[in-house]
């Protein structure tokens, strides 16, 4: 086998693997999102926004803010590594969706992106608003795509709907941790 170069056609950051990976490292995408690095073109993400799609978008960058924040406030406790670890990696890939948001829609990121956020105080009602949280974008991004006119935001907001989704695993499996 030989090392090889993979790039994320959601978020656009490359991997380097023998083979693509089962979820981006950077933003979660699913591997069929995964190609050749030359196959992805860079003005991919220049795309013509109807009224609609940028309030969507708006909304979108908006929702995996406040969620960056709120993960990155669960990943400041001290009483579950195990726990902070998951949720630091989740505000991560949060961050990495409103990035993208962000580029669609040709805004700055939120200045204070990776600064914690209020959480409730508990972990087991963290792992529920987080529950909450993620249900709602699951639902909220594939309602995005349904009505978007681009394939390419169509294609983002099915991919980050379906990476939402694995978030309720997470927190499906984090109540077992607490």
């Amino acid at each position: 086998m030989r090392l090889k170069m993979w790039r994320c056609r959601v978020c656009g950051e490359t991997y380097l693997g023998y083979e693509p990976p089962a979820n981006c490292p950077f933003c979660g995408a699913h591997t069929e999102f995964f190609g050749p690095p030359q196959d992805y073109d860079a003005a991919v993400n220049d795309v013509m926004l109807t009224e609609v799609e940028r309030a969507d978008l708006e909304t979108s960058i908006e929702l995996e803010h406040a969620n960056t924040r709120f993960y990155l406030g669960m990943a400041e406790r001290k009483d579950n590594d195990t726990l902070r670890s998951a949720y630091k990696r989740l505000a991560k890939i949060e961050a990495e969706h409103c990035s993208v948001f962000c580029k669609l829609a040709r805004t700055p990121a939120p200045t204070d992106l990776l600064s914690p956020g209020e959480t409730t105080g508990s972990w087991a009602s963290d792992i529920e608003e987080s529950l909450a949280r993620e249900n709602r974008a699951t639902v909220l991004y594939a309602t995005f795509a349904s009505r978007a006119t681009s394939p390419r935001l169509r294609e983002v907001w099915d991919a980050v709907s379906a990476v939402e989704a694995d978030h309720i695993t997470l927190d499906e499996l984090a109540r077992d941790y607490i």
